[in-house]
């Protein structure tokens, strides 16, 4: 039987239970981490941003990293939350981690900066003050769409993304077609410079149609979005 080539690309420790589906599905998955997320040392930014957590309405946690990275380091300035704080996820898989602590969380269906500002707790936030735990850079959607309609938006970048790179395309997996599942767009371009003329043997299936097209640009052959995806780090 011919097995079908998949490469999963998250970050290291987040692809067993994917690659263990995958291959009781008749797929062969190779794993190849594409990005490493690192602590981002707390400077005097965050430090204050924490000290003053009192202070905003809404607090945003736009993946299940940026739960991982950011809770830990407003626990420490914050034994018990203020309660006036009203906790949003970005979808259902990081809102799940913000429950553990018991927390009261909003999340979107549709896990996405679209699906958070279609949601109607969003849609007049006039004068509120909204704080977004992220990873350092990334898309500027959310707080666009925030800002747009009034409010006043900080960021809490608690971790960084690092390439991991590979000596040459040797260490990916080739052949007549290879599927892969990428999750960011900073992951995706990395792909592509790695690959560079193997590409086409790869067929993309992405979170986003925003992705697919930066697929596309950059001469991926099939990509698609199913609506079964991982959600993104």
């Amino acid at each position: 039987m011919h097995l079908k080539t998949i490469l999963l690309t998250r970050p290291p420790g987040a692809n067993k239970s994917l690659a263990d589906l995958f291959r009781a599905d008749g797929l062969l998955p190779v794993v190849r981490p594409l990005i490493e997320l690192a602590e981002k040392p707390v400077d005097q930014e965050m430090k204050r941003i924490a000290l003053d957590l009192d202070r905003y309405d809404k607090i945003i946690f736009v993946s299940k990293s940026s739960v991982r990275f950011g809770l830990p380091i407003l626990e420490n300035y914050w034994p018990q939350w203020p309660q006036s704080l009203s906790w949003f996820a970005v979808g259902p898989r990081t809102a799940h981690y913000l429950k553990i602590e018991d927390l009261e969380v909003y999340s979107p269906s549709l896990a996405s900066s679209e699906g958070l500002l279609a949601m109607n707790e969003l849609q007049a936030p006039m004068g509120k003050k909204v704080l977004i735990v992220r990873g350092v850079g990334g898309r500027e959607t959310l707080k666009e769409g925030l800002e747009g309609r009034g409010a006043l938006v900080d960021y809490a970048e608690v971790y960084r993304r690092d390439l991991i790179d590979y000596e040459s395309a040797e260490w990916l997996p080739s052949g007549e077609k290879v599927f892969a599942l990428v999750h960011s767009g900073e992951a995706l371009i990395h792909l592509s410079k790695l690959l560079g003329s193997l590409l086409t043997q790869y067929c993309l299936i992405v979170p986003s149609r925003r992705l697919q097209l930066m697929a596309i640009d950059e001469g991926f052959g099939t990509v698609s979005y199913p609506h079964l995806m991982l959600p993104t780090t």
